[in-house]
Order: C-alpha cells, then structure tokens, then sequence
C-alpha cells in the first residue's frame, strides 16, 4: 500500500511555519495586555472592549478566509498564496503595535482596535492555511505523528522564544515602554526569516487534492453543515477550552512571577521557559503513546496530570519551589501541545470520506474564531477579577487578597477549563480503531483521486 511521503528537509522546512506562528502569537498575546494596561495604562475597560469588537470581526474573517482557501484556484496551490500575502504585514504590526505612550485614553484604544484587527486578518492568512496543509499532506498515522512532533518541538520553542526574548528587552518592569518596541523588531527579525524558510521549501500541496477545490458548498452551506458534525463540535469545544487556558496563563504569568514570587520579567521568563523545554522532550513519549493507544485516551491523561501538578501554585510563594513545579506541569503540558492540533485531522478526514473533498480551510476558520472567542473570555476573566481585586485602580485595596486572584487565575479557572475538556472527550467520536478504519478507506479515495487528476493533463 504507498502512501505519500516526504523528505526530512521539506517537513522540518513546514515545522519552521509552526514555529514562526507561535512566536509571533505567542509574543503578541503574552505581551500586549501587559504593554497596555502596564505601560500605556489604558483602563482595562477599554482593552475588554477592543478584545470583544476584535472577536465580532473575527465571526467574518476566519471562517470566510477559511472557506477561500478552500474555493482559491493558483498556479500555487490553493494554500500558498495566502501564506506569502500575509507574511510581510504580520511582520510589520509586531513592530507598530509597540508604539503608543501613556496619554489619550480615546486614542490608543482606537489604536489597539486597529491593530488587534489587521493584525488578526493577515495572521489568519498566514496561519489557517499552514494548519489547513498539516492534515492534507500527511495523512498516514506515522507520517503525521512524526511531522505532528516535528510542529510542536518547534511551535514549542516558538512559544519559548515568545516568553524569553520579550523579557530580555523588557527588563525589570512591565510599566516601562521602552523595551517592548525592541522586543518587536527583534521577534520580527526571527519570523520573517522562519517564514522565508518555510515557504520555499515547505509548503507544498499534494497533486490528488488539485481539484478539490471545485466543492459545490457555498460559503453559509459550508458553515452549516461543518457546524453540524459531532465531532467538530466536540472538537471545537476542547479547542476553544486549550486556548483560552493558554491564553489566561499567557497574561497572568508575568504578573504572578512580578507580584507573588517577587522576581523580574527575566527571571519569569526563565521559567516559562523551563515549562516550555520539559514540554519539547515529553512531546516525543507523548508521540509513542499516541500511536500505542490513540489521541484521545492519551489526551485524557496529559489533561489529568497537567491539572494535578499545577496545584502548588496555589501556595507557593519561593522561585526555586516555582521552578520545581513547572517542570512536572511541563509532562501534562506537553501532551496538551502534542494532541490539540492532532485531534481535528481525524475530523477532517472523516468528512473527506463523506463529502469527497477536503475542507481543512472551513474547519480551521471555524476554529480560529473560537480561538479569539477564548481570548475575550480570557481577557474578561482576568479583567473581572482586577477589578474586584483593586487592580483597576493600580493601587490595590489592602482589605482584598490580589495575590489570591493571580493564584485562581493560574490554577482554578484553567482546573474548570481542563475537566470539561474532558467531558467533550468522553463523547468524542473518534477511538484509535476508527481512525484506524477511516485511514484504510481514505488510501483507495485518495488513489482514484490521483487518477482523475492525471486523466485532466
């Protein structure tokens, strides 16, 4: 039975995408509500309102890019052209995102809005399309394990760059301004030279999916009928839950590290980055016990023990017990890494089946949406609670334990987050022996798909 395969330079080329995405997210998301609320000192109200407009633009443009990708007909492919018009842009607002100063409240809300939007349109073009092109080119189990791991060593140590460089050039305060525009040149350096890489040599579309892109479904139709699909929304559900406990812990560490451990934004970073490097290594088990009992059993488990090895936090107050207890919570961490991204190719690929055409653009679009959905949740999450702590008024009421709300950020709500996930896992509708079955049946499509698009030269 043959099965489509590439060489070590072109996946690791493609791993490089992932890495460019999550370091430039990474240090965006990390990084913006502290430069806002620290530096700029733009009242938190203001920065949930731009977070929400950003989420009501976002219902429109991840889903309909989404759904373009999949209709786009190029010389190129259907993926790559939005991949090379995005980069260059997503490059540029890193830098200019850096740039308001304390002042005109009216003003830099206005400017965060803009910002928060035109940087979401041109990341969407760049990173729908990267995870559109995982499953539809390796859709072996070993090939897509072993990419999968490829993507997340390097989406890992993207996000470890994202928490590291930033807290060189920031220094020893969030509230300072200076650095932050520093940082953004430099992570700007860093991506575009990762995203020049991987588009020469990584992104590539597979010769049986050339006609896909003729698919009768209209844009609402799309919506409705992936909307309707079990799985996906089981999926969606787990996804949406992830990000929105990396997004919370994303924008709360750097103030935890600062108020309740009494250490600089280096020294956090430091060790995010620990959690981040624990997580690389326990990716390659995390593979193994992937393909031994499947993704969702394995899942589970990561899920299970990321949750109970982060309940120290709750009384920690020592940098040296901080640094312990990440390493643990890194072998969870790294399963949650490893599976989230993996789970939807089963998804995918049953609808493939179904429909006979691959739609990775309209799912991920989809989910892009709820992925900012996560970032006004956890953007209203930790707002509601500086405000109820003090926090809005930069000098906290001693009758409130503001210390308490960083430690229920850290563990509690994502703790919630982690035990519905694994509700949605329960029910979830794909166990090792049916994707084994959807595999078999997906080579001889995928074989008379090739021969139809032979017989069109």
């Amino acid at each position: 039975m043959s099965e489509q395969q590439f060489g070590r330079k072109q996946k690791w080329s493609f791993g490089l995408g992932s890495f460019a995405q999550w370091f430039i997210n990474g240090a965006f998301n990390t990084w913006v509500l502290s430069f806002y609320f620290s530096a700029v000192k733009l009242p938190i109200s203001y920065i949930m309102i731009a977070f929400v407009l950003w989420t009501i633009w976002n219902a429109f443009n991840d889903p309909l890019i989404g759904y373009l990708s999949d209709k786009t007909q190029t010389k190129w492919g259907r993926r790559k052209p939005y991949i090379m018009l995005g980069s260059i842009p997503i490059i540029v607002i890193e830098i200019i995102i850096w740039l308001p100063r304390p002042g005109s409240d009216i003003f830099n809300f206005i400017y965060l809005l803009i910002m928060l939007l035109a940087y979401d349109t041109f990341y969407t073009m760049v990173a729908l399309p990267y995870d559109s092109l995982f499953p539809e080119l390796y859709t072996s189990v070993d090939e897509r394990a072993e990419v999968n791991t490829i993507k997340q060593i390097l989406s890992t140590l993207g996000l470890i760059l994202a928490f590291i460089v930033p807290g060189i050039f920031i220094g020893e305060t969030l509230s300072d301004p200076s650095g932050y525009l520093t940082n953004g040149i430099v992570t700007s350096i860093l991506v575009g030279v990762s995203l020049l890489i991987s588009i020469k040599y990584g992104v590539i579309e597979r010769e049986e999916f050339k006609l896909d892109h003729a698919h009768e479904f209209k844009f609402l139709q799309s919506l409705k009928y992936s909307l309707n699909n079990k799985g996906f929304l089981l999926y969606t559900a787990m996804f949406f839950l992830y990000e929105y406990i990396l997004l919370v812990l994303a924008a709360t560490v750097p103030l935890y590290g600062e108020e309740v451990l009494g250490v600089s934004a280096t020294l956090t970073s430091i060790m995010l980055g620990v959690l981040f490097i624990v997580a690389i290594l326990a990716v390659l088990v995390w593979r193994k016990l992937d393909i031994k009992i499947g993704s969702r059993k394995a899942y589970a488990i990561s899920i299970v023990l990321y949750f109970f090895t982060t309940l120290p936090f709750l009384f920690i107050e020592d940098y040296i017990y901080a640094i312990i207890t990440v390493v643990f919570m890194g072998i969870g961490f790294g399963g949650m890494l490893y599976f989230i991204y993996l789970l939807i190719a089963d998804v995918v690929d049953e609808d493939e089946l179904k429909t006979g055409v691959r739609r990775e653009g309209s799912f991920f679009g989809i989910t892009n949406f709820f992925m900012r959905l996560a970032m006004v949740a956890s953007i209203v999450t930790i707002g509601s609670m500086f405000i109820s702590t003090g926090w809005e008024e930069w000098v906290p009421d001693p009758n409130v334990d503001t210390l308490l709300a960083l430690r229920l950020l850290i563990v509690v709500f994502p703790g919630i987050a982690l035990g519905i996930t694994l509700v949605c896992l329960y029910y979830y509708p794909f166990p090792k022996e049916k994707v084994t079955s959807i595999k078999e049946q997906l080579n001889e499509l995928h074989r008379k798909k090739k021969e139809k698009v032979q017989k069109t030269k």
